[in-house]
């Protein structure tokens, strides 16, 4: 049933996705940090707190706009219930 659903478009598989995309990214992030404070750059804990935070909220919004998307679908389908009289 689920891969129907998936091949039909009927559900995302994006936030899936997004979720494991995001690990790699924030690893990124803390990569990059760390190679900045090992060569000696002070700045480098400038990325390792503003660039992963910066990368959860980019995916949170991200993902945040499938959500909405799956709710209204929900809303949409109790709605049509209601007008069938179930």
């Amino acid at each position: 049933m689920h891969i129907w659903r998936i091949l039909k478009f009927e559900k995302m598989v994006s936030p899936w996705l997004l979720q494991l995309l995001f690990w790699p990214a924030a690893a990124a992030s803390i990569f990059f940090s760390a190679k900045l404070i090992l060569d000696g750059y002070v700045i480098g804990w400038v990325p390792l707190v503003v660039g992963t935070l910066f990368v959860r909220v980019l995916f949170e919004s991200l993902i945040l706009r499938f959500r909405t998307y799956e709710k209204l679908q929900q809303i949409e389908k109790l709605l049509q219930r209601q007008e069938r009289g179930g």
